[in-house]
């Protein structure tokens, strides 16, 4: 009976760390708060993602494109002081986070 138990625990955590593999992650930007530039490391696997900066109204900012996994920077030097929100966006997933700039 134990070994059945065992059996079945170990192919659950299995699928679950298979499936847990698909789901894009995104990184806490660095600097937060941030002045110039900040970059924000995300993962994901699919052919292209999405990473949208937002102003706290929804207001869309800028939208990059990302062909891969990797850190990407953005270019905060046109943006004025205030809360923004960046968005990453794969394969149907959101994942939203707060970004702070500071000048």
């Amino acid at each position: 009976m134990q070994k059945i138990i065992f059996i079945t625990l170990f192919q659950l955590f299995a699928i679950s760390a298979l499936v847990a593999g698909d789901v894009p992650k995104l990184g806490q930007n660095y600097p937060n708060p941030a002045k110039d530039k900040t970059s924000i490391a995300v993962e994901f696997n699919s052919n292209e993602a999405l990473l949208t900066l937002s102003n706290i109204l929804g207001e869309v900012i800028s939208v990059q494109s990302l062909p891969h996994s990797g850190t990407f920077t953005i270019d905060l030097t046109e943006i004025p002081e205030g809360f923004y929100f960046y968005t990453l966006t794969v394969d149907g997933h959101k994942l939203t986070k707060k970004l702070t700039v500071k000048k």
